[in-house]
């Protein structure tokens, strides 16, 4: 069986450590998304990057309210990377105020990825924005992180060929359990987004990332589940 999480802040967690080891040796894909160019540079200093774990070059559009896009580094380190995120717009709150420059954003790192590499995308109130901004650039490989947006929206994501990836605290809401059945099975991933997650009532780490799958498949009924999972994975990543 191959699990996969691909959406994953391993650097959010004081016991990283023990967490990277135990993701190798259980043998789980895992996509550690970064807030920042210089978060991603020191992940990559720090661990190795192995066949189960990958770091993705991010700037997190919650990141522009305390640290400017520092445009420089990440197109240093964009091209040893296949994977970019957690990338995006989120017009929530305060961060509305930071409209302008989050478009900015989002929208030059769209225009400098290449057709092969992959998006993790943040998209919290500013779905619309975010696919437009995708289809300007013809961005080809992304992935919507924890999508919470219309239903209109989401169909044209999904008629733009994107992915989804889904965690447990979607299965909190009708809305969120909709979304989930909304998606074609083909376009569907899992995700943790731990430690920002809970399963069980308690905060996400590695070693629960079978109870993800185990409780978004009660709600999809897939008897290959984890088969599907897998092909989906493989299909964005080749």
């Amino acid at each position: 069986m191959h699990l996969i999480d691909t959406h994953f802040h391993l650097d959010f967690y004081r016991d990283h450590k023990y967490w990277y080891d135990y993701i190798n040796q259980n043998r789980q894909y895992t996509l550690c998304v970064t807030n920042s160019p210089g978060v991603y540079h020191s992940c990559k200093r720090l661990y190795p990057e192995t066949k189960y774990l990958k770091f993705a070059l991010g700037f997190n559009p919650k990141s522009i309210v305390f640290e400017k896009f520092d445009k420089r580094l990440f197109n240093h380190l964009q091209g040893e990377t296949k994977y970019i995120g957690e990338v995006g717009l989120d017009f929530t709150g305060k961060l509305k105020e930071k409209r302008e420059e989050q478009l900015y954003c989002f929208d030059y790192i769209c225009s400098t990825v290449t057709e092969n590499q992959v998006l993790s995308i943040h998209s919290k109130n500013a779905e619309k924005a975010v696919l437009e901004i995708l289809k300007k650039n013809k961005v080809k490989k992304a992935i919507l992180h924890w999508y919470s947006g219309d239903f209109g929206t989401l169909k044209e994501l999904i008629d733009n060929g994107y992915y989804f990836s889904i965690n447990t605290s979607m299965l909190k809401s009708s809305k969120g359990q909709n979304i989930i059945r909304s998606i074609p099975n083909e376009r569907i991933l899992i995700e943790s987004d731990g430690p920002f997650s809970k399963i069980n009532s308690q905060k996400f780490n590695p070693s629960k990332l079978k109870d993800v799958y185990l409780q978004i498949n009660e709600v999809l009924q897939n008897p290959e589940f984890d088969k599907l999972i897998w092909q989906n994975f493989k299909a964005l990543i080749t």
